[in-house]
């Protein structure tokens, strides 16, 4: 059976405050609209949910019955609601461990004075699962990516000691080491365009 929402909001405020006038200023209505709204519902039910005096109402125990089901209910609403409120203000971040590490961690003192009520999630795996995050952050190609989406961009580059520039390459090949990534999905090191693009020969090296 279906029956209106704001009957039963008004007819559990009434049973709840024992007034129709109490629950009329809970509710922003009138004490003629709580009685019109109660009178439709027992109507639609066809029972007495109160025993009507003058200046005063209580409950018949069909009413009573009703009453605890129907606060029961709006609390257990009221409880869902708040749940899925508080949820708003978390942020859930997933990266690879070492961005969260260098980067986020280090960063959640200053956010936690700026934002005092705002809670930050942070997990990290090396590829994005399928949980709901409301900010995935990865490695990825600038190219392949929406330029508003990108928070920080890095160049590739090699790097050696000082010494190093002192030893003469035609002696025999200067080797290079390089990393690899944790996620397969990642292109490699661009370690020969760099070379091609410095104008040395990759024969020159060897990568390790």
């Amino acid at each position: 059976m279906q029956v209106s929402l704001q009957a039963l909001k008004a007819f559990e405020a009434a049973a709840r405050l024992g007034s129709f006038k109490a629950a009329a200023d809970e509710l922003s209505l009138t004490p003629t609209a709580i009685s019109h709204h109660i009178n439709n519902l027992e109507n639609r039910l066809n029972v007495d949910l109160f025993y009507r005096q003058v200046r005063k109402i209580t409950l018949t125990p069909t009413g009573e019955y009703l009453s605890e089901a129907t606060s029961n209910g709006f609390n257990l609403i009221n409880q869902a609601l708040a749940t899925v409120q508080a949820k708003g203000t978390v942020v859930k971040i997933t990266t690879t461990s070492s961005l969260a590490a260098l980067c986020l961690i280090p960063a959640l003192q200053e956010l936690s004075k700026s934002q005092p009520n705002l809670e930050v999630d942070i997990s990290t795996s090396e590829a994005v699962d399928k949980q709901l995050h409301t900010l995935p952050v990865r490695f990825g190609q600038q190219r392949n990516i929406n330029a508003d989406d990108i928070i920080k961009t890095e160049q590739f580059n090699v790097f050696g000691s000082y010494k190093a520039a002192d030893i003469p390459w035609q002696n025999g090949p200067v080797t290079l080491y390089t990393t690899k990534w944790k996620n397969n999905a990642l292109s490699e090191p661009p370690i020969k365009q760099w070379l091609t693009q410095n104008n040395l020969d990759p024969a020159l090296f060897s990568i390790k």
